[in-house]
């Protein structure tokens, strides 16, 4: 019993010492196949791709190649980036002091939504 509790002190100690450390930097993605969406913490970039899918009503699979997300071997991933340029093109001419709120997208305030609401081409108009 003895032999536990000495284990149960060490772990405790341990885990002092582990939580006494400063938090980590958030990691940036800085990737070379990262060509739009730099600058952003994996979190943020994460969270990007999460609000595409949601608001083009479609899948990872849909642009990225399957099991090979940096492949540049599907054509919509192209079409992807030239969306995104657009899109960060329009929020630096017309917004450029627009800081987005907890839970919003990064890239500004004109996203892939503003046009697709939720569908895999731009709705038009009535």
């Amino acid at each position: 019993m003895r032999i536990f509790g000495v284990y149960w002190m060490a772990l405790v100690s341990l885990a002092a010492v582990v939580s006494a450390q400063p938090p980590a930097a958030p990691v940036i993605v800085d990737s070379p196949g990262v060509t739009v969406l730099r600058g952003l913490t994996v979190r943020e970039f994460e969270a990007e791709m999460q609000l595409m899918t949601q608001a083009l009503g479609l899948s990872c699979g849909s642009c990225h190649v399957r099991g090979n997300f940096a492949s540049d071997g599907n054509p919509r991933k192209a079409i992807a980036r030239r969306m995104l340029e657009m899109t960060k093109t329009i929020n630096q001419q017309f917004f450029p002091d627009y800081k987005p709120a907890d839970g919003e997208s990064r890239l500004g305030h004109v996203t892939c939504f503003t046009c697709h609401q939720g569908l895999d081409r731009p709705k038009s108009a009535p």
